[in-house]
């Protein structure tokens, strides 16, 4: 069965992190000065009656959203804001909106506020916001272009790279990029010394679409229109990490000049560790540290590297520092992420040395809820992987579960953790007892489903994905999962042909869904189909188990080095996929040197300086 990746649209709640005001300094006293004496200036133009009325109005609405009524604390909250057209008033009615789960509620008080103060940044990021994550893309665009104008020169560099994260989540990629290209077009002109920048957003767009093509040859135009443009710079991270090579002569290009951009350096330098480059990712970060002593993101991610190396006094040198730098910022928010990324790594050493009391000890002193279950979960599975199940499972239970949703996390968590340990029967009953107590969330039955199959009960795995196509006929990994299986098994071919191009009416590019399609042509005796559809899944994402299917098309057509080279390239992506070490053995033998050489890992980034791709 296919690995299946899962997309949910973002929180409204959650949007305002993604945004370009997270790329801004914070305002200065003077500017502080200016924005107090401003609120004061629209409200004492106001009646004294005015005044007292909407100063009660705003009084009534906090003490009504207290005892739960957070309608009519709106209403009286954003009446208090027009009337007094203060920019807190404004902010505090979209937060009652956003706690209702309202963003109608919350574009109408963004609206009303960016009406009332056509000048105000703030109010014009707002109505972006809330028309990004009500999929609202094409009115967008006049924000969007607003936001650029108002940034300044030091600032339009993080504006434009925050642009594709703001819009990350929008399901419809196409209308995403004719909306940014429209709002970038002062940026995009051939004399605009932001066009590399720009073209770079461009290109990060088209690879949320899917196209890596498209991406790549946006990057020369980027690299050709401003060879030091920091954005270039993270495409080619981006599609170099994605197995583009063509990327990796520019990478190397920008990461050696002096003006390269710190935080892409830190970013190089964890995709150097993902390579197990560790030494020239130590390197790459001491250079930082070196010339930004005073960045803290940087002896962060220096400590996780000595961490991962064993060097522990190391580590904690540059966790002191990264410690005293993210004491002294003045957001709170910030300070306590450092506060709990630093516990983490330094409840690691402690776990290595073995000392797991003090590690438990600092894990409990991380504030935030999925950190330490995503931690705690990394040191069961470390557990399990040693033999130690029944621990691993009793670190799980033992995490603080404050809502019901912690509670259901740390229970799927224990489902992974009996699956990944070939207990995949007990998974199967714990994850039955999740089902009985929300026996309609799709994303459950799915997996158990899966489950099933992998124990030999097809026709359980059957019939829960009928369940779940009857109940939602759009859950496209459902409609993929059983025309895969019907393909694979080489029954129902006609049926899984339905079911799979349904399910790529729905994610046309997806390169699981096109690699069913591609795998149905197979085993239907289409090779030339066949190789066309996985080829193109494989560009998109050249995963372990694409490639094995390709290279067993290739394979029937004759070509068995070109299919060594795919499954070569498969094992370097994912040495320990199944599917790929069983399809080269048999077709290839259990002798095949592919199955016997060390897992090579993706070419590091070569060391000689390098010309455009």
């Amino acid at each position: 069965m296919q690995k299946i990746h899962h997309r949910t649209l973002l929180p409204l709640s959650l949007m305002a992190t993604l945004l370009v005001s997270g790329c801004q300094a914070a305002p200065s006293p003077a500017q502080v000065q200016a924005s107090e004496v401003a609120a004061q200036d629209h409200v004492s133009g106001l009646t004294p009656r005015a005044a007292a009325e909407s100063f009660y109005e705003a009084l009534v609405a906090e003490i009504l959203v207290h005892e739960g009524d957070a309608g009519s604390s709106y209403e009286l909250m954003l009446r208090a804001a027009q009337t007094r057209q203060q920019e807190d008033l404004f902010k505090r009615a979209m937060q009652t909106a956003y706690m209702m789960g309202d963003g109608n509620r919350a574009l109408r008080a963004a609206k009303a506020w960016n009406e009332a103060l056509p000048q105000s940044r703030d109010a014009n990021k707002a109505v972006l916001q809330v028309l990004v994550g009500l999929n609202q893309i094409p009115q967008s665009q006049w924000h969007l272009r607003q936001e650029l104008r108002f940034a300044t020169d030091e600032e339009m560099e993080e504006n434009l790279y925050a642009i594709p994260l703001v819009y990350q989540r929008a399901p419809d990629k196409a209308v995403v990029l004719q909306v940014v290209k429209a709002a970038l077009v002062d940026q995009l002109a051939e004399q605009s010394v932001w066009r590399g920048d720009a073209l770079a957003v461009l290109g990060r767009i088209e690879l949320q679409k899917g196209d890596q093509a498209a991406a790549l040859e946006l990057l020369r135009q980027a690299y050709a229109a401003n060879a030091q443009a920091s954005g270039a710079a993270f495409l080619a991270l981006e599609l170099y990490a994605r197995g583009e090579t063509q990327a990796g002569a520019l990478l190397h290009t920008y990461a050696v000049s002096e003006k390269a951009n710190p935080q892409f350096l830190v970013s190089y330098a964890r995709l150097l560790v993902a390579q197990q480059h560790e030494d020239q990712a130590l390197k790459v970060l001491e250079r930082v540290t070196a010339a930004h002593q005073d960045m803290a993101d940087p002896w962060l991610a220096l400590a996780a590297v000595h961490v991962n190396k064993g060097q522990f006094a190391d580590a904690r040198a540059a966790l002191d520092v990264f410690d005293r730098l993210v004491d002294g910022l003045n957001n709170p928010e910030l300070q306590m992420r450092g506060a709990d990324e630093s516990l983490v790594l330094r409840a690691q050493m402690a776990d290595n040395e073995g000392h797991s009391d003090q590690a438990q000890s600092l894990l409990e002193q991380v504030s935030e809820p999925t950190l330490l279950m995503r931690v705690q979960v990394q040191r069961a599975q470390t557990k399990a992987q040693l033999g130690q199940l029944d621990e691993a499972r009793a670190l799980i239970r033992s995490i603080p579960a404050p809502s019901e949703e912690v509670e259901r996390l740390k229970q799927r968590a224990e489902v992974q953790l009996l699956r990944d340990a070939g207990q995949t029967q007990d998974a199967l009953a714990l994850l039955g007892q999740l089902i009985k107590k929300d026996p309609d969330d799709d994303d459950l039955v799915y997996e158990y489903a899966l489950m099933a199959e992998r124990l030999g009960n097809v026709k359980e795995m059957e019939a829960q994905l009928r369940r779940i196509i009857a109940r939602s006929p759009g859950h496209f990994h459902a409609l993929n999962a059983l025309g895969y299986s019907y393909a694979d098994r080489g029954v129902r071919l006609a049926e899984a042909r339905k079911l799979i191009q349904k399910a790529l009416s729905f994610e046309p590019k997806n390169p699981y869904v096109l690699d069913s399609m591609g795998w149905l042509e197979f085993r239907s005796g289409n090779l030339e189909e066949a190789r066309t559809t996985l080829e193109q899944a494989y560009e998109i994402d050249p995963d372990a188990e694409i490639a094995a299917h390709l290279g067993e098309v290739m394979w029937a057509q004759g070509e068995h080095e070109q299919a060594r080279g795919i499954w070569r390239q498969g094992l370097r992506n994912n040495a320990k996929s199944e599917t790929l070490r069983m399809t080269i053995e048999r077709l290839d033998g259990k002798a095949s040197v592919l199955l016997h050489s060390s897992p090579a890992l993706v070419d590091p980034v070569p060391k000689q300086q390098g010309t455009a791709p």
